[in-house]
């Protein structure tokens, strides 16, 4: 019956039943937690000890190494091995006060006497209260050896990379300088990091965190290095000789013309290699701190500025290539030339008449070249432009270049073609760029991209790991290239200028004389003018190329004739006798040919004979009939 007496007993089993089966469900669900718990352990040590297992390894190594272990860059040598920048161990010492037992004064005096500082402002630390004080950075050897020698609680001393310079200021825009956190900044300090702190495969002792070697294996025993690690050494394209000769010349002649800037680059055109390169002002990477980041910039590849007249071998040599004029072609230059509402002039008054391609860089008409620009579309101009590497990056093995101003060719209009004709209007470009494209030019229509880095290798071993390839493309026919060069050495060599004069070569060049514009606004700055000159030699089988730009000259017309062009003749006069180039067979200057070395007419005294101020000088008792042609 329900709810009799005999229903309990069934009821008490039931409820005895639930209660047995409810502790073994528990059980069941720990057991799957634990075994999920151990599944995600078992993944997590998979993960760890074989997935990122070497990753994890090389971090433990480096951690164990890092604040300990000192590596010394690797040196930046020029092309022949001469040591611009090296490592050295210096010293930084500090000083616990409370552990000197010495008396305060007799503390100071010993110190400031080892460190070379004055003793009442060691004193001053000592009894600031600070725990800890900095007594000295970079100290050398010798003054470590007599702080050693005090045997004095309470001095600690660590070793450390110091960045030396040896040849102070040459080439410090090219190699840029090591900061206080031992990071290069700026050059092939910067760009080179990695590679210069590069150690490779080598040993590296294993150390705890108090400093003692860690034993790896049982019968293994620490290696010591007799001096600290080296990364690879970096060997850059530029010649000390010729370094040390283009900063004197172009220094010679930014001093003597008040400038406010300059730079030289000279280079191989047919391999890219940069010979020297030259900035002024120049600064000392041993003491970077004491300048300006505005000196310390290597401007001639970062700044951009309208080139003027030397952009007109690039018209030139584009519209021969294209076929818009051919080399017997013939302008008409009046002095002047309307476009729109627009008047172009030549940079001296009159014009020539009926001129040809020869004259045109002869007299450096504006006019004309601006009527060879109008031959091109501006489409077929600035894709030529373009191919030359106007308006982009050069690719130069250094950080910060600029890539220039090439306007884009639908918003041209004919006055800006015109003006890009002669270096001005939808244009500007940096001193590496034209010494890259006019580089094409010598290097029969090839161009080649500049590089300043030849080569990387290991200093243990002198095995090379990597030579620097440049890019190279075709820009324009052998034929054209070989008839601009034509061109331009017979400028040279048929003109009254100074500039190109170098006895002994056919020189191919140009001249340059730039109005200089506003910064940051339109228009352009009364009176002031970037001259230059760019050429190569020999002309008929070129393997010196060198451009000279020395902006804001004060003196001398301000002409790239009077003041960039006796900069060229010093430095390539003595770089083509040092490097051995052969002289040109036959040389052509003022109308005479002769064997060897060339005569001059009297009335051009061969500025690398003397010193670029000096030549400047002269220039200025030029004859009167010079004139015209001085001011291109």
């Amino acid at each position: 019956m329900p709810g009799s007496v005999s229903d309990f007993p069934r009821q008490r089993r039931t409820q005895s039943n639930r209660q047995g089966r409810w502790p073994l469900s528990r059980l069941r669900f720990v057991q799957v937690l634990l075994l999920l718990g151990g599944l995600a352990i078992m993944g997590r040590l998979y993960y760890l000890q074989i997935f990122k297992g070497g990753e994890l390894t090389r971090k433990a190594e480096v951690q164990r190494q890092q604040s300990n272990l000192l590596i010394h860059r690797g040196a930046i040598t020029d092309r022949h091995g001469l040591p611009l920048a090296i490592d050295t161990t210096r010293y930084d010492v500090y000083v616990h006060p409370t552990l000197i037992k010495a008396s305060v004064d007799e503390a100071a005096t010993t110190l400031a006497t080892i460190a070379h500082l004055e003793p009442e402002k060691v004193k001053h630390q000592l009894t600031a209260g600070y725990p800890v004080i900095t007594l000295a950075r970079h100290l050398g050897r010798e003054e470590v050896d007599e702080l050693q020698a005090l045997n004095w609680t309470g001095i600690d001393i660590h070793p450390r990379a110091f960045r030396h310079y040896p040849e102070g200021k040459l080439a410090a825009h090219v190699l840029g300088f090591v900061n206080m956190d031992t990071n290069g900044q700026g050059g092939v300090e910067q760009v080179g990091e990695g590679t210069l702190k590069n150690i490779g495969d080598m040993h590296k002792q294993q150390l705890d965190g108090h400093g003692h070697p860690i034993m790896l294996a049982a019968d293994s025993k620490p290696v010591m290095e007799i001096t600290p690690p080296l990364g690879r050494q970096i060997e850059l394209t530029i010649d000390n000789y010729l370094q040390h000769l283009a900063e004197k010349e172009l220094g010679a002649m930014c001093a003597h013309s008040h400038a406010l800037r300059g730079t030289v680059i000279m280079t191989n055109p047919q391999s890219g290699e940069i010979l020297a390169w030259a900035n002024y002002p120049n600064y000392d990477p041993n003491e970077y701190s004491k300048y300006s980041n505005q000196v310390r910039k290597n401007w001639s590849m970062v700044d951009v500025y309208e080139p003027g007249s030397t952009f007109k071998v690039l018209t030139v040599a584009s519209a021969l290539d294209l076929g818009t004029i051919r080399p017997d072609s013939t302008f008409v230059d009046n002095g002047t030339l309307q476009i729109g509402n627009r008047t172009i002039h030549n940079h001296e008054k009159g014009g020539h008449g009926a001129i040809d391609l020869l004259h045109l860089f002869i007299h450096s008409s504006n006019i004309a070249a601006a009527q060879v620009a109008l031959t091109m579309t501006p489409q077929q101009f600035h894709k030529k432009l373009r191919e030359f590497g106007i308006g982009q990056k050069t690719g130069v093995d250094l950080s910060a270049e600029s890539a220039g101003l090439l306007l884009d060719h639908k918003y041209w209009r004919p006055i800006d073609s015109a003006a890009t004709g002669f270096g001005q209007g939808a244009v500007a470009v940096t001193p590496l760029q034209l010494v890259a494209a006019v580089g094409a030019v010598a290097n029969n229509g090839t161009w080649v991209a500049p590089h300043i880095i030849r080569r990387v290798y290991d200093p243990k071993t002198g095995v090379t790991e990597k030579w620097t390839e440049p890019n190279r493309r075709s820009v324009i026919s052998k034929e054209t290239a070989q008839t601009i060069s034509y061109l331009l050495a017979e400028n040279i060599a048929g003109g009254t200028q100074l500039a190109g004069q170098v006895p002994g070569y056919r020189v191919a060049g140009k001249t340059g004389t730039a109005q200089k514009s506003i910064d940051g606004g339109r228009g352009y700055v009364a009176g002031a003018t970037v001259a230059s000159f760019i050429g190569y030699l020999p002309a008929e089988a070129p393997q010196l190329l060198c451009l000279a730009v020395v902006d804001s000259p004060q003196t001398d017309g301000r002409w790239g004739n009077t003041i960039a062009g006796p900069v060229f003749n010093s430095i390539c006069m003595e770089a083509a006798r040092y490097l051995g180039v052969p002289p040109s067979k036959n040389v052509t200057i003022g109308g005479k040919t002769s064997a060897g070395r060339a005569s001059l007419p009297p009335s051009v005294k061969y500025a690398g004979e003397v010193t670029a101020k000096e030549a400047a000088e002269m220039a200025k008792s030029a004859k009167p009939k010079e004139e015209s042609a001085a001011r291109q």
